[in-house]
This record gives structure tokens, C-alpha cells and sequence, in this order.
């Protein structure tokens, strides 16, 4: 009896000793899909080359943006999953208590190259520690025909003054600008940096509302002017609908990210050869743009913290950095200045006018705290009603407005005292 006891013991002792020393972790990574599909294989591979030079099994698997928001949610409430996972705008104010704080990660990047751009540190940094990865953003700029705007004798917009001079005159030859003003998220990309270039603004620093403004009017007003100039269907296009615009040949000027220019230059080679890019525009308040932000956190019931926050350093090495932006031919814009000037903006030229774009970038609903309260704003399109019912005269500008401050006092901004 004694023996067998023995024999047992020594077996667990065995079985514990292969798992802690002959048995390799996996790391595995949930990203989500890119549209430029070179980007996910760059990941693969740099994953791969990690793996080989740790001697550990690293898994990345793709799926969807609106895939990836129940599966965050389905792995927090199971505290288990994944090791890494992408994140999305405000995913990490999100789950910030649900991860683990990279400040040793970020400190050393930013001992190297400097500081990351305003928006990174805006989305990724919260209760005092980064606690997540900036890694890319994807650009939401000015994409216009060259031919078009040649025809027509004027020239590119710098501010968005110039794009109401010129928009009667593109009009006037059958190609129009536009941009949607409907329940999408192009919407929402588009109207808040009109917003912000006027001055207006959400909710303010501390979440007191602040959109009833005279900026806010001013704001609407310049889109309700403009929009006499534009097609009728913005108002009611998807994700999609500029890239159809431009694509069809109908269109002149837009906002969006470059996956109008790679989609015509796969499928339409004369017309990708007239369209041209410009960065963000002036208004009264100054330059900003937008951007769709992604960045990469770590569970804090992940078993390999210690192998994920290793991996999140391997891809900041600069070899890796270069490799990754080189494969996604300008669609994805860096983090980090240190890759503004990669030589993927400037081995093509119709991308130099975006270089540094992400500098101006803010995320959606600034100078308002990124938290829920932000998302729940941009997903119950709440600016967009707000501009769609005075550009189509549902209701006065006042009305708009009051509205558009009663759904975001009901979402959870604070009223003015």
C-alpha cells in the first residue's frame, strides 16, 4: 500500500515536472481582419517568426469587426480566450480593469522614438497605465478626381471654406461632392471633424453636455449649405456608399480611407491614375481629421502575460514595424511618428498628402472623456440624426439640437448645471 503510494506520488511529480518544463505554451492572438488582407499575413508571419525564435507555438486568428465585439464580450465574461485581442476605438476604456497594464512596454518605446500621437495615449492610456498597444489607425481624409476637378477649374480644398466654393462648380459639371449623412459610421467620421473644425463638441472635458452651441450652429449650417450641392442618397448610404461613389465614376471628392484608391487600382486602372488624396481640412477652430484606432491588449487571465507583453515589444522592433506598414500599402497610418515617414507613403506619391494625417486624428466624440458614453453616442448615431434632420428641413436647427443634447444626457453625459 505504502508502494503504491509512492508510485502515485512519484507519477504526479513526473506529470507536474513535463508540464512546467517539457510542454510549450501557445500564445494565441485574436486580431481583426484588415482590409488590406497583406496586412493579417505580415501579423502571421511576424507571429510566426516569434514563435520560432522562442520555441513557442503562437496562433492568430482574424475575424470581423462586428464579430470581434461579442467575442471581447464573450471572453471577458469567461475569463478565458485568448492571450491577446485586438482592440477598436474605445474597446479598452471598455475593459480596462480586464487587462493587464503595459507601462514597462510603452516606457520603452517611448524612451526610443518619443511619444506616441495625441490619439494613442487618448484611447489606450487610463487610470493612470497604459493598458493597451497603440498599433495603427486607418485614416478617414479627403480623396477626390483629379480630371474632375480639373474640368471644373478648381483646386483641391485646404479648408473646408474651399470645399463649399468649389462643390456648386463640381455639381455643375455632373460630378458632385459628398459624404454620408446617414445611420453609419462613415457618418459619424465625417460630421465630427466638421464639428470639431467649427468648435463644437459633444460633452466637454469632465462629460457636461456641450452641443448646444454656436458652433454646433455654425457646423450645421455649412453642412446644410453644403449639402444642396450633394447626391440625395447620402442620406441614406452605408459603410460603402463613398466608395461606390468614387468608384462609379460619378463622384468628385469624398471622405474616406484609401480603400477607394487600392480597390480602383485592382479593378480600374485609369480611373485610380485621377484620384488623388489631401490630409485634413482648416475651419475656424483649426485642423482635425478622423480615424478609426486599433490597438492590442493582453487579458489579465491570460497564462502567458509575461510571452504576450515580449510579443507586443517584438512588434515595435523596427524591422518588424517596417515589414508590418510596408505590407498594407499605405492603408494602415502608424501610432507612432517614428513611422509617418516610412517609405511606403513615399514610394507612392499620391499617398504623400496624408503623410502625418494621424496627428490631427481625434477620436470620436473629443474633447468628452473615451469611455462607453462615447460608443454608445457613435452607435445610436446621434450626430447623424442630428445633421440629417436640419440638411433635409425635418426640423429647425434649435430642434436638432436640443434633441441630439436629450439623447446624450439620457446615454449619460452630465446636463449643464
Amino acid at each position: 500500500m505504502v508502494k503504491s503510494k509512492v508510485v502515485l506520488l512519484l507519477g504526479v511529480v513526473l506529470l507536474g515536472s513535463a508540464l512546467a518544463f517539457g510542454a510549450s505554451p501557445t500564445l494565441r492572438i485574436l486580431m481583426f481582419s484588415s482590409f488590406a488582407a497583406a496586412n493579417d499575413e505580415a501579423l502571421r508571419v511576424l507571429a510566426q517568426r516569434f514563435g520560432q525564435e522562442r520555441g513557442v507555438e503562437v496562433v492568430v486568428d482574424f475575424i470581423s469587426i462586428p464579430e470581434m465585439y461579442a467575442r471581447a464580450a464573450a471572453e471577458a465574461q469567461a475569463q478565458a480566450g485568448h492571450d491577446i485581442i485586438g482592440a477598436e476605438n474605445f474597446m479598452v476604456a471598455l475593459y480596462k480593469d480586464l487587462v493587464v497594464p503595459i507601462d514597462d512596454v510603452i516606457q520603452e518605446i517611448i524612451d526610443r522614438w518619443g511619444p506616441f500621437h495625441p490619439i494613442a495615449k487618448i484611447l489606450c492610456y487610463f487610470d493612470g497605465h497604459w493598458k493597451a498597444l497603440p498599433f495603427w489607425a486607418v485614416g478617414f481624409h479627403g480623396l477626390y478626381r483629379k480630371d474632375y476637378l480639373a474640368s471644373a477649374g478648381v483646386e483641391p480644398p485646404t479648408s473646408w471654406n474651399d470645399l463649399l466654393q468649389i462643390a456648386p462648380k463640381l455639381s455643375e459639371i455632373g460630378h458632385p461632392v459628398a459624404f454620408a449623412i446617414s445611420s453609419c459610421g462613415d457618418a459619424n467620421n465625417s460630421l465630427m471633424q466638421i464639428m470639431w473644425a467649427f468648435g463644437a463638441k459633444i460633452a466637454d472635458e469632465n462629460g457636461v453636455v456641450a452641443i448646444d452651441s454656436p458652433e454646433t450652429r455654425k457646423a450645421l449650417e455649412f453642412v446644410k449649405e453644403l449639402f444642396k450641392y450633394m447626391p440625395p442618397e447620402v442620406l441614406s448610404w452605408d459603410n460603402a456608399g463613398n466608395n461606390r461613389f468614387i468608384l462609379s465614376g460619378d463622384g468628385s471628392w469624398t471622405l474616406n480611407p484609401i480603400s477607394v484608391l487600392i480597390s480602383a487600382r485592382k479593378t480600374d486602372p485609369a480611373l485610380a491614375a485621377n484620384i488623388s488624396l489631401h490630409g485634413a481640412l482648416s475651419g475656424p477652430a483649426g485642423l482635425y481629421g478622423s480615424a478609426d484606432f486599433y490597438s492590442l491588449m493582453i487579458w489579465k487571465f491570460s497564462p502567458n502575460i509575461e510571452l504576450a507583453k515580449e510579443f507586443l515589444r517584438y512588434l515595435y522592433q523596427e524591422t518588424n514595424m517596417d515589414f508590418f506598414m510596408s505590407s498594407g500599402d499605405g492603408f494602415n497610418m502608424p501610432a507612432h511618428p517614428r513611422f509617418d515617414a516610412h517609405p511606403v507613403f513615399y514610394k507612392d506619391p499620391t499617398l504623400a498628402p496624408v503623410i502625418g494625417y494621424i496627428r490631427f486624428v481625434r477620436p470620436f466624440g473629443w474633447p468628452a472623456p473615451a469611455d462607453g458614453r462615447a460608443q454608445m453616442v457613435y452607435t445610436s448615431w446621434v450626430i447623424p440624426t442630428m445633421f440629417y434632420k436640419v440638411v433635409t428641413g425635418t426640423t429647425s436647427i434649435d430642434v436638432a439640437i436640443k434633441e441630439a443634447e436629450e439623447a446624450l444626457i439620457a446615454i449619460g453625459y452630465l446636463p449643464k448645471p
